[in-house]
């Protein structure tokens, strides 16, 4: 019998997956707009199969990384923040963002390499017409 703890981490929540997958819908439209551009989910930074792996990634015509989110609760936010700066170092013209649906805030890795959240600031990407937060869909009944 194979023990499925042992192959890899275990798959994330459904209110986790549902979020990811009704943003990445919301924000499809806007992304496809680009010519040559795509977004997906849990594909990692690279061709490298080791590589990160946000939860949502853009890509441009390159296949150069130009936006990353994390969804994530309480728990994971530093885990998330350290996997962000590091990959910030990597992908200095990137975005970076998590949204912590516990608490329903949106964090963003600004240029000066601090975090601004969206209870203080209104916070936007330059890839999309409206503030982030409204692309974002949480579960009512979670």
């Amino acid at each position: 019998m194979i023990d499925v703890k042992s192959i890899g981490s275990p798959r994330a929540r459904m209110v986790h997956q549902t979020i990811i997958t009704e943003t990445l819908v919301a924000m499809h439209p806007e992304v496809r707009m680009r010519r040559g551009w795509y977004i997906l989910y849990e594909s990692t930074v690279t061709d490298n199969p080791y590589d990160n792996y946000p939860d949502i990634v853009i890509f441009d015509e390159h296949n150069t990384l130009q936006f990353s989110m994390e969804i994530t609760r309480k728990w994971g936010m530093s885990y998330d923040k350290k996997k962000c700066l590091q990959l910030k170092q990597r992908f200095p013209w990137a975005e970076f963002y998590i949204y912590n649906y516990e608490t329903d805030i949106l964090y963003a890795l600004g240029e000066d390499g601090q975090w601004y959240n969206s209870q203080d600031y209104e916070i936007c990407s330059r890839l999309f017409e409206h503030p982030l937060l409204n692309y974002i869909y949480v579960p009512e009944e979670y």
